[in-house]
């Protein structure tokens, strides 16, 4: 009888057993659930914005609504705005239930015509971890530039001529050029009211020129910057003219530096630079030498006038460590008559 009550309190502990787990295994699965349950949901009620027809150079600021549907709170991790487009500000988190804002801004600058820039938007979303939102336009010039831009590429000291551009107005034929202003203090920008008999004067409207000069003693250099013009146009009061190139040296060295690198002390080491003339006129580089001893330069010929190769030899023996010299050019250019190059290298 013991036995039998025994087997008895036994079976019943072990469905007491089963049910706690059951019970504790349903309570966790419960908590869990809840938690995947309460997660942010994103709703954009608009997510595209076609603001029409703008004036080319006008700023376009727009608002997005950002709404979070969900049970947790929404967070935006990060923003990535497109060429043309900045995010001025944002709501980093918004609550559930709660709508939110991301303030975006469209240079129209450098646009023309119609135009979509999108602003991606990375966000805890698990069902939508990235939106895309979008701001169109119809970019239109109030004042048309032809050919619009100004690019030198040039050589140091050459004649570098003017480059012409026609400045109008579709809409505003009575337009007028108050002030033309240069990025740069090599550069000479006039501005004048086409008359009858100039090639490009129209009886319709007021057309005027801008010549843009680079002075001959421009330095050495790339050029990226505007010539800015300011008009009486009631919807465009100024106009930016991109202008950009490069002043290129009469004579080219490639490469710039002379880099040895890491080299061996007992075994003799050579590198080569190329010297090209750039300029319209010959020029012959007549010898070079070097401040660094145990380094000789030796110049080599390829096209007289034209294209030379300096050969410069290390000898071996030379001290461990690293080293840095120059190798000095003399040419018959009256304008650059000297070329100093940079040496540098280490011996182990």
């Amino acid at each position: 009888m013991q036995s039998f009550e025994s087997n008895l309190n036994h079976t019943a502990g072990r469905r007491r057993r089963s049910i706690a787990v059951a019970v504790a295994l349903l309570t966790l699965a419960g908590f869990v659930y809840a938690q995947e349950a309460k997660a942010p949901q994103t709703v954009i009620p608009n997510s595209v914005v076609d603001v029409g027809r703008v004036a080319k150079g006008e700023a376009i600021e727009h608002t997005f609504e950002i709404r979070n549907e969900g049970t947790a709170p929404l967070k935006i991790v990060r923003v990535k705005p497109t060429c043309g487009c900045t995010v001025a500000k944002y709501d980093e988190v918004i609550a559930p239930g709660e709508s939110g804002s991301l303030q975006a801004r469209l240079d129209t600058s450098e646009f023309r015509g119609p135009i979509a820039k999108s602003i991606r938007v990375f966000t805890n979303d698990a069902g939508n971890p990235e939106l895309s939102l979008v701001i169109k336009a119809d970019v239109r010039a109030q004042i048309d530039v032809s050919p619009g831009y100004a690019r030198f590429v040039v050589v140091h000291g050459e004649k570098y001529g003017t480059r012409k551009q026609i400045v109008w107005s579709p809409d505003h034929p009575q337009l007028e050029l108050t002030r033309a202003t240069s990025p740069y203090d090599f550069v000479e920008v006039s501005y004048r009211k086409l008359e009858p008999g100039d090639s490009d004067y129209r009886k319709d409207s007021n057309r005027w020129q801008v010549d843009v000069t680079l002075a001959a003693d421009a330095p050495i250099g790339p050029m990226a910057d505007y010539v800015r013009l300011t008009t009486n146009h009631p919807r465009q009061k100024t106009v930016r003219v991109p202008i950009s190139g490069i002043v290129r040296p009469i004579l080219s060295v490639t490469p710039q530096v002379a880099d040895f690198g890491r080299r061996d002390p007992s075994q003799e080491h050579q590198a080569t630079l190329e010297i090209k003339n750039l300029s319209s006129m010959a020029v012959d580089v007549e010898s070079a030498t070097t401040d660094l001893e145990g380094l000789e330069a030796e110049v080599e010929a390829v096209e007289a006038g034209r294209l030379f190769n300096v050969v410069l030899t290390l000898a071996p023996g030379r001290e461990k460590g690293r080293f840095r010299g120059k190798v000095t050019l003399k040419t018959t250019s009256p304008r650059q008559p000297v070329v100093e190059i940079d040496v540098t290298g280490t011996v182990l």
